[in-house]
Parts: C-alpha cells; structure tokens; sequence
C-alpha cells in the first residue's frame, strides 16, 4: 500500500475516468509490469478493454469542446471516484478485506479531490475565457494523465512523492477550490438556466422588488430581521465576493437608507458591513456575459464588488441604478454609471 501505483492511478483516475483504467488493463493484459488482483481480474478481459477504450476515447474528444467538457465532468462528479477506487483496488497486493476497503475508500477520495480541482479549473476557463482556453487546457490533461500513469507503472516512487505533494497543497488550497468549484457551478448553472427562459419565453423580471420573490422564506426573515425600525427593504442581490480564501456567498440588501453587506462564513457569524447612500462615490455594472459585476467606491476610496450570476444581472443592473439615484447628485453626475 506504500508504492505509487495505486495512489497514481487513483490520481489520474479524478482527471480523466477511463484512460488509466484503459491503460491499466492494457498493461495486466499484455505487459508484465502489473499484476491485476484476482477480484478485478474483469478488467483485462476483451470485453473489458473494448468497452474502457471506447470510453476512454469519449472522454477525450468529449473534453475538447466548451460546455460539453462541463456537462461530461458534471455527469461524472461521482464516477471519478469509483474508478479512482477500482484503479486502486486492482492493484493492490494483500487479500485482507479490511485493508482493500480502506485503501479503496481512500483511492476514491484521492480520485474525489483531484475531480473537483480539475473541474474548478475547466469551469474558471468556460466562465472567464468564454471557452477559448479548454481545448489546451484538455490537451495538457490528456498529457499530464499520460505521464502520471506510466509514472505509476515504472517509477512509483516518483509518483508517490507526487500525490504527495497534491494532498499537501489540496489541504492548503482544498477550501479555496471548492469554493470555486461551487461559484463556477452556480454561474454555468444559472446560464443554463437563463437560456431555457430565453428558448421558452419566460418573463424576465422587470422591478428590483420582485428580487424578493426568488428568496425562499426563511431566508427573506433572516435578511429583513436585520433592517432598523421604518426602514424599507427595496431589493436583494445574491451573489459572490471575492476573499482570499476563494469567492464567499454574499447577499447584498438595497434598503431606503442603506446598503447591508451579508457575507456569509461557514463556522463563524455571518459578517455585516452597512454603507450609507452619502457614503458612495462611484458605482457601476459590469456585465461579462454569464456574470456581471456590481462594484461600489466609497468616499475613503473603499471597494465593494459582488459578482452575480446570469439570472441577477438584470436585478444588477437596476439596484445599481437605483444606488446612482439615492447617492448625491454630484457624485454620479461626475461619475457616471455604466
């Protein structure tokens, strides 16, 4: 359980789900390398090969294509794992049950982290590059998981000191990436989202108070429990800020006085920041096509900024609008908001 090579299948295994299965099987079958435990014995058979080649050759044209790559990792979040825990299985050379469980459990695992880190990146590319960015990104993969398998088969001890660096950088940036992961689920998520309203013809909201319909109940108390005594709630934005520890959800309430700053904090109270009307210099939207921006300059020269996804863009657009007519008039009348 010591060498690299169940650890560096299961590794590749969280990129791509078949090619090192493929590969894998291609070895115990034909090489003299690998010897395939007798329970997984099935993955060398002719059935077997045929079936995780084609698989294998799916998965990488699937991944050369924007969006598409997204939906295939998507649809996969679940299947990477269990390869990583087959890979690390088949491998293995005790017959103690226990120690095949808990190794399998921890292939899997290892599978699990590399999944998210690589989907993080692929959605980051989708959201930021439009897409532009994948192809290359998909060739490196296909190379990165290459070398990372034939690593493992002939040079396990360099593939061990790999993973173990992956597991010691995942636990210093694991928060960060999936925190990332989930912002960048979100944004595809709700661009999915907006062109189904688009095709089907929904109506798109025309008021910043109908904002408030899309909360669910419960949160809309917690959020209005926060408001002072005869102070109107005009509008919610939902949305994300970014910190160094990855992007936080955050809510922003557009209120007759003020506006509240929510953001939101896993094992800690929420943290507030209220910010008058008077105290803003300078506001705009930015909209980069599947999210938009909503940045605020303060007075001291402080910035505010909360990326929404898709479906708010349109609440964006009129809460910043409505914060350029409650600032003073001089203000964004020499700044004006775009």
């Amino acid at each position: 359980m010591v060498s690299g090579l169940p650890w560096g299948l299961a590794l590749s295994s969280g990129v791509n789900t078949y090619l090192p299965l493929f590969l894998l099987a291609l070895f115990g079958r034909y090489g003299h390398v690998i010897h395939v435990s007798a329970r997984f014995e099935w993955l060398v058979s002719d059935q077997a090969i045929f079936i995780l080649g084609l698989l294998a050759l799916s998965e990488i044209l699937a991944q050369k294509f924007p969006v598409l790559d997204n939906v295939w990792d998507f649809l996969h979040t679940f299947l990477r794992p269990v390869a990583g825990a087959v890979a690390t299985g088949a491998t293995l050379t005790t017959n103690n049950a226990l120690e095949i469980v808990v190794a399998m459990l921890m292939g899997g695992t290892l599978a699990a982290a590399a999944h998210s880190t690589k989907s993080s990146l692929r959605l980051m590319s989708t959201t930021k590059s439009l897409g532009a960015a994948n192809f290359v990104l998909s060739l490196g993969e296909d190379a990165a998981v290459l070398i990372a398998t034939l690593l493992s088969v002939y040079a396990p001890w360099v593939m061990l000191v790999i993973v173990i660096l992956f597991i010691l950088v995942f636990a210093l940036l694991g928060p960060r990436i999936l925190r990332t992961l989930a912002f960048d689920l979100h944004i595809a998520g709700s661009a999915l989202g907006w062109l189904f309203r688009w095709v089907f013809r929904r109506k798109f909201p025309t008021g910043l108070k109908e904002s408030l319909l899309d909360i669910a109940p419960g949160q809309l108390e917690k959020l209005t429990a926060r408001l002072e005594p005869r102070e109107e709630l005009h509008g919610a934005l939902h949305g994300w800020k970014r910190s160094a520890g990855g992007p936080r959800r955050t809510w922003v309430l557009l209120t007759s006085r003020r506006l509240l700053w929510i953001e939101s904090r896993l094992f800690h109270k929420p943290r507030v920041q209220s910010l008058t009307y008077g105290e803003i210099s300078l506001v705009r939207h930015r909209n980069m096509i599947l999210f938009s921006r909503a940045e605020v300059l303060t007075q001291r020269n402080e910035t505010f900024s909360l990326t929404v996804e898709k479906g708010q863009i349109g609440y964006a657009g009129m809460a910043v609008q409505m914060i350029s007519n409650l600032a003073p008039l001089d203000t964004h009348n020499d700044h004006p908001t775009t």
